[in-house]
């Protein structure tokens, strides 16, 4: 295929967040596509991981990222080909090899977590899948691994999780150590009698360490007055690390057993390092599944869905399909079964549009989940002519560059063939465009290659959607959709629809005699039937727009009318009720109140608290709420069927098509809801 720049953009975003580890896989998948490769397994192992994403149990309990600059730190990791059977996922050739001679105990210890954090991972993911058909390749190709069992008991023996060499990983180095240990405390306890006595000598009390001996501070001008050995002086040259003649000898044995410690130490990770070497088949099948796990957690970013691509024998059929490089790309359609001419509007998204296939069927090529809600792919072989294959240093223009890969492509296609063309033959005479762009695409078709391609070119259009069915079957036609009261294209794919270039929406902010002018040429060139039938189809579409959008605003402005009068219509009620109800219950309160009072007058003496109480509560009654809670309940219990109500959730106005108890179903847009009485409220219309 032609240099598809978007392809090299995708792998810098996926890489961006993938270890040196990760890249390995990366490398090795990206140039697969490149050469329209197919790796088995691959289709189902990334597709049920990408299931498995979706589920917040495995993201809360199972879930691992995999980014380790470690482990590349410390081994050689490439990916080799070794034959055309090694494109199988379970059986990718991982090369592994030692970067040093033999690894210290700190590095010993992260191949050992490593190792240790993937076994732990393996035994949580085996069992969160286990019983589940649906991942069962996936699950074969996570646990196919070793779990390491004696490397790690091996690790863990000698190295505790500090990184150090435990004291009794063998008889001799628990025995030098202890030495070791016993002189730390002898020399200082030897040297600090050393110093009580002799302060006035003395830059500090302090017992040093210098050239891997203990020594103490002593002025430079009282050496002489002692026996022993300067190992070193300040940069002042005032002091001197003196090693008094006593502890010479103590010294020289604490030198040697460090020595002997560092020997020991070496044994004991050489022998670790055997080990791990013994691993190596089994580290890079671990290396293997890691970093491709870590690839399928960057590559799943790219775009907010993805599906597994259903193989067909002939014919392309991609619902939902978006660009991941676009941000909040419109998902498009993209379907047809031997050819497809994609026209309309410049800048209207035609050239994302096939960009976006070209990709979609490079990554289902390979075997990965591709960013669409549907896709139904053969196998296919892709060309990409871009629209500017111009080489200043290959000296060639750009309708050279053109046919220099239409060259190419002639030469190399064959049935299982996906040849996409962005405005073939541009660059050239308009006239002798269009003859070359459909003596290519007739060529290409005739040799039972599919095709979709995107043009400019009246001659062309006019060709394929009418001509073309008489030859080699019917090549579908789409438009990017135009939305004309905004002037702008809403970038979806329309289908047996011929848009025209509208180039004038895009020469808007030009001098209008300048727009003008170019639209008197264009009479003077002559418009074909074709354009004039166009012409006269916007128009009309425009015209049915406007209307549209004018009954749209009497509509809204009658809406907001009725409900002002509904509004009014119910204030006034509700003071009709409110003046009626308080003038009734405030006299029948007024005559109870008196004779309560009467009756406290009698029986103060028996009962006057309660009384008083009870009075009480009666003077503080809140009339409006009450009246506002009969409301309510009036509204609710006065529904009927046929009563326009509103729904308080939705804010939406409906008709009331039945009543059971408290539950109401109303008809909204054409679509039914139950709720409660609680949830509407009656409306006046």
């Amino acid at each position: 295929m032609n240099n598809l720049r978007e392809l090299e953009e995708l792998k810098n975003i996926i890489s961006s967040n993938l270890s040196l580890l990760g890249k390995s896989v990366l490398d090795y998948i990206f140039a697969k596509i490149r050469n329209n490769r197919h790796i088995k397994g691959l289709r189902e192992v990334s597709y049920q991981y990408y299931l498995l994403l979706q589920d917040k149990m495995f993201l809360s309990k199972v879930y691992r990222n995999f980014y380790d600059e470690t482990i590349t730190q410390l081994f050689s990791i490439d990916v080799v080909d070794v034959d055309a059977s090694s494109e199988e996922i379970s059986k990718i050739f991982f090369e592994v090899k030692p970067k040093y001679s033999v690894f210290d105990p700190k590095g010993i210890l992260s191949i050992a977590e490593f190792i240790e954090s993937f076994v732990n991972f393996k035994k949580m993911f085996v069992e969160f899948t286990k019983d589940r058909d649906e991942f069962k390749e996936l699950r074969n190709f996570v646990s196919s691994t070793s779990n390491f069992k004696d490397l790690l008991n091996t690790v863990f023996y000698f190295i505790d999780r500090k990184g150090n060499i435990r004291d009794d990983s063998t008889p001799e180095l628990k025995k030098i150590r202890q030495e070791i240990y016993n002189l730390t405390k002898v020399i200082p306890q030897k040297l600090g009698e050393f110093v009580k006595e002799n302060r006035k000598y003395l830059v500090s009390n302090e017992i040093s360490y210098r050239n891997g001996r203990f020594v103490v501070l002593l002025n430079s001008q009282y050496v002489s007055n002692f026996d022993g050995i300067v190992q070193d002086y300040s940069w002042t040259h005032k002091t001197a690390f003196f090693e008094p003649h006593f502890v010479i000898d103590l010294n020289n044995r604490f030198t040697v057993l460090q020595s002997l410690e560092k020997i020991e130490i070496q044994k004991i990770i050489t022998h670790i390092f055997d080990r791990i070497v013994e691993n190596m088949n089994n580290l890079a099948n671990v290396f293997r599944v890691c970093s491709f796990l870590e690839f399928f957690n960057s590559y799943f970013r790219i775009s907010p869905y993805f599906c597994s691509t259903n193989f067909s024998d002939r014919g392309v059929e991609v619902l939902g399909l978006i660009n991941p490089l676009v941000k909040n790309c419109v998902p498009i359609d993209v379907v047809f079964d031997k050819g497809l001419m994609i026209v309309g509007p410049n800048s209207g998204g035609k050239s994302v549009a096939l960009k976006s296939l070209a990709l979609c069927v490079l990554f289902s090529n390979v075997g990965l989940p591709v960013f669409a809600k549907f896709a139904k792919i053969p196998y296919l072989r892709v060309f990409y002519d871009v629209p500017d294959p111009q080489s200043i240093n290959d000296g060639i223009s750009t309708f050279s560059g053109h046919v220099k890969y239409w060259k190419f492509i002639i030469d190399n296609i064959d049935r299982k063939s996906l040849v996409i063309m962005d405005e073939p033959a541009s660059g050239t005479d308009p006239l002798e465009a269009s003859a070359i762009t459909i003596a290519i695409i007739e060529y290409l078709l005739c040799k039972g290659v599919l095709v979709v391609f995107s043009t400019h070119y009246n001659n062309v259009k006019n060709y394929f959607y009418g001509n073309l069915s008489n030859f080699y079957g019917k090549i579908d036609v789409a438009s990017v959709s135009f939305d004309f009261n905004n002037n702008k294209s809403d970038y979806y794919l329309v289908y047996d629809i011929m848009l025209p270039s509208l180039p004038i929406n895009l020469l808007k902010d030009l001098p209008y005699e300048v727009i003008q002018r170019i639209q008197e040429i264009k009479d003077e060139f002559g418009a074909s039937d074709y354009e004039r039938k166009l012409e006269n189809i916007f128009l009309n579409i425009m015209q049915i727009q406007q209307e549209t959008k004018q009954k749209e605003n009497l509509i809204r402005t009658r809406l907001m009318e009725i409900e002002r009068m509904r509004q009014e219509i119910k204030d006034k009620l509700k003071n009709e009720i409110f003046t009626k109800l308080y003038s009734q219950y405030s006299k029948e309160i007024q005559s109870l109140i008196q004779n309560w009072e009467k009756e406290l007058e009698k029986l103060r003496s028996k009962s006057a608290q309660k009384l008083e109480k009870k009075i009480r509560s009666i003077k503080n009654f809140d009339l409006n709420d009450y009246l506002s809670s009969l409301e309510d309940l009036e509204e609710s219990i006065s529904v009927n069927v046929n009563d326009f109500v509103k729904i308080k959730i939705f804010d939406e106005i409906g008709k009331v098509i039945e009543v059971k108890g408290n539950r109401v179903t109303v008809e909204v847009n054409g679509k039914n809801y139950t709720v409660g009485l609680e949830d509407i409220k009656k409306i006046m219309i």
